[in-house]
């Protein structure tokens, strides 16, 4: 049977609000063989549905977002900061934690890698313009989202390195935030040209988290595919 990855689907904030995530995730998911399952981050799955998420899914993929609640890392909020969803928070890290618990592997994308590092500890940069953590552009036009925008270095030997090839790279990014301290039991294993971290890694192997959106280059670049074929053939290790 495909591994079911399940997706966390995020409520909008609009007059008929609905729970939604990218095409592209769903597509990279299903291109390297697995079964795309959506999860609303609705109240009740912190406790009543945790468990079920746990028995249906065999890995878990944390989308793209807005920016998490600087509370979660021990700090108060910069002027930059955005709009903030401290449910889709609350049941991310929730998520994390407990998928590690049970051996599940993640894949953490932009936002995504930002909450596998608050999940256990870690800090965010929360604006990196205003924080002056970055001396190259970090969001690109969004309407070119499959256009690689600036190189990656990636650290040899990494998990990362094995998945994507140590050769080099380039991605693209639409992101304001990134990792600032990186947590307890993770390690940076990709920088942009100007030092700030665009991948971290659990050094257990479950967890990988990327700053880049890989899959609106999936199609196109087969190192960035390769990151949900990591994660659908983690998953089918757990079944």
């Amino acid at each position: 049977m495909d591994p079911v990855i399940g997706i966390i689907a995020a409520c909008t904030r609009e007059l008929h609000p609905v729970y939604t995530t990218g095409h592209d995730y769903v597509q990279a998911v299903e291109r390297a063989g697995g079964l795309a399952l959506l999860l609303p981050a609705a109240e009740r799955a912190v406790q009543a549905d945790m468990a079920r998420w746990l028995a249906l899914c065999d890995g878990f993929l944390l989308p793209g977002g807005g920016d998490i609640a600087p509370t979660f890392y021990g700090q108060s909020p910069v002027p930059q900061m955005n709009s903030t969803d401290r449910r889709r928070d609350t049941v991310e890290l929730t998520l994390c934690r407990a998928a590690m618990q049970h051996k599940k592997p993640v894949l953490g994308i932009c936002r995504g890698a930002q909450v596998l590092n608050v999940a256990f500890g870690g800090t965010l940069w929360q604006d990196l313009p205003a924080q002056g953590a970055a001396s190259i552009c970090h969001r690109q036009d969004n309407a070119a989202r499959g256009e690689v925008f600036h190189s990656l270095t990636i650290e040899p030997g990494s998990l990362l390195a094995r998945v994507m090839g140590e050769g080099g790279h380039e991605c693209n990014t639409f992101h304001h935030q990134a990792v600032c301290d990186v947590a307890p039991g993770f390690l940076a294993s990709a920088h942009a040209p100007d030092g700030v971290v665009e991948a971290i890694e659990r050094t257990d192997g479950l967890a990988l988290g990327v700053q880049w959106h890989p899959e609106n280059l999936a199609s196109e670049y087969p190192a960035h595919a390769a990151l949900f074929e990591w994660l659908v053939e983690a998953a089918a290790g757990t079944q």
